[in-house]
């Protein structure tokens, strides 16, 4: 299996567990678990996206930079929505309050679908 391979498998398996969560009853405990599984969830991403560009563009280092570059060979179809998942991902890794916590359970549900559309693509571009 390769590294890509490997990432990509891991992303599943990540947004499996994001899924799992955020169909529970919203508390305080699947919240903190949401916000968790987000943060795993996006990185595997962007490592796999990195993974990616790396083909077609050398020297691609950071999230800002794999995410819009990504974009251009159609990994992902709305860099600024990524981009605001960094940021949001920046925030949690910084910032907790129970505020913040119920937006985080929100945006990770909104997550999921552009996480879904990054596998797929993933996995034509694979193929």
């Amino acid at each position: 299996m390769t590294k890509k391979q490997s990432l990509l498998t891991d992303l599943k398996k990540t947004t499996a567990s994001l899924e799992k969560v955020l169909k529970l009853p919203e508390s305080e405990i699947n919240r903190d678990a949401s916000i968790q599984r987000f943060e795993f969830t996006f990185e595997l991403s962007w490592k796999l996206m990195q993974e990616l560009v790396a083909d077609v563009k050398k020297g691609a280092y950071g999230p800002r930079t794999v995410i819009r570059e990504a974009a251009n060979i159609e990994l992902i179809s709305n860099p600024k929505k990524w981009l605001y998942f960094l940021d949001k991902r920046n925030l949690t890794v910084h910032t907790y309050n129970e505020a913040m916590a119920k937006e985080m359970y929100q945006v990770a549900k909104e997550f999921i679908s552009h996480v879904k559309n990054l596998t797929k693509q993933v996995k034509e571009y694979l193929s």
